[in-house]
């Protein structure tokens, strides 16, 4: 490549790590990384991922790996709860660093850690993989060009199974517990859909939201929320943790003035449920080549390989290019600030009883 090859030091082997380590893996075959570093606690989970993508080095700390001088940017996929030490390590270091969603279990804690990122003046990117799903930015595009008329509102349905121990033996069960993952199906799954909503519509003004603890853990199985956003598009979230073993999937219908999209997709390339139609007036309902749309999207990336699985691979290369470059081209902190954002203010006003929250009366709130 003649280019600078980027050390990577991966904290967490859960799944989340997993999921990375195929596309770390696939980078460092096409000479873009090294895979410097490894950490988590579990001795089967730094052997899965070592097996997906081969360390040089494996440690049961992460702060050996950010500690580690020939790692040049760290990527955080450990339990939520310990995020923010590992992301304050890194960047006192001046490493870029890369960490998963959410960024804490409390709102106070990510407003700190991404105004400590801001501080640093590093590169700070963010796990928002829906993002690079060609069929919401294909959406995106449409949003922007006009070429439907203005949004006038949408509908947001997200489910999976529930990903704890309780319910699929042998999963880990920090994520069902309120003091480690700091919320349930919304912040925990639906964190994506609420960045990919702040994204495409822009932010969020106003939400009023109910919550439901179907399953006895102490976070919510289901939410339901009514959100406004400053454009003027007014939406639906239902998201929903249930029992179905490997069910996992995101529905967005969006209404324009003169269309309608639907889409059926997440972050699998290619899985088996993924749709979408666009619908305008007086003229036959368009099912676009999903095949070729995303080929098409890749081909701007640059991408020629056609063995991904996940779109997460297509983030952790922006993010490589970013730390070479110095410039972040993927979804940054203030990003993640706007998705948590929206999220708390669903909390509070599910805890109001429903009562309608500004976001602008959120602490740290720029107003």
């Amino acid at each position: 490549m003649g280019e600078r090859v980027i050390g990577i030091g991966l904290v967490g082997c859960g799944t989340n790590g997993w999921v990375h380590a195929h596309g770390l893996a696939a980078l460092a075959a096409e000479g873009e990384i090294r895979a410097v570093a490894a950490a988590d606690p579990s001795p089967d989970g730094l052997e899965a991922v070592n097996r997906q993508c081969a360390f040089d080095r494996l440690h049961p700390d992460g702060a050996s790996v950010v500690s580690d001088p020939e790692v040049d940017a760290v990527l955080v996929t450990s339990p939520t709860a310990t995020h923010s030490e590992i992301v304050r390590r890194a960047i006192a270091l001046g490493k870029p660093v890369m960490c998963e969603k959410p960024l804490a279990p409390t709102f106070a804690e990510v407003a700190s850690i991404c105004a400590d990122v801001a501080g640093s003046g590093v590169v700070g990117q963010v796990g928002f993989h829906s993002r690079f799903n060609p069929m919401f930015q294909h959406l995106r595009d449409l949003v922007v060009t006009g070429e439907l008329g203005a949004p006038i509102g949408y509908m947001l349905r997200e489910d999976q199974f529930w990903p704890t121990g309780a319910v699929v033996p042998g999963h880990s069960s920090w994520r069902s517990d309120r003091a480690q993952s700091g919320g349930g199906a919304l912040l925990e799954h639906t964190i994506h859909g609420c960045d990919l909503l702040s994204w495409i519509f822009g932010a969020a003004t106003s939400v009023t939201a109910r919550t439901r603890s179907v399953f006895g853990f102490g976070v919510e199985d289901l939410a339901a929320a009514t959100v406004e956003h400053g454009s003027g598009v007014i939406g639906t979230i239902t998201t929903v943790f249930n029992g179905v073993q490997g069910r996992e999937e995101r529905r967005l219908e969006v209404f324009f003035e003169r269309g309608t999209v639907e889409i059926t997709g997440d972050f699998v390339i290619g899985a088996r449920e993924d749709a979408m139609l666009i619908h305008r007036p007086a003229t036959p309902t368009e099912v676009p080549d999903l095949v070729a749309l995303r080929a098409a999207y890749f081909a701007t990336l640059g991408i020629t390989r056609d063995d991904l699985i996940f779109y997460q691979y297509i983030g952790d290369r922006a993010f490589v290019h970013g730390v070479r470059s110095g410039v972040l081209t993927g979804p940054g902190f203030p990003d993640a600030y706007a998705a948590h954002a929206l999220v708390e203010a669903a909390y509070r006003s599910a805890d109001a009883g429903g009562a309608p929250v500004r976001l602008a009366d959120l602490p740290g709130s720029a107003g």
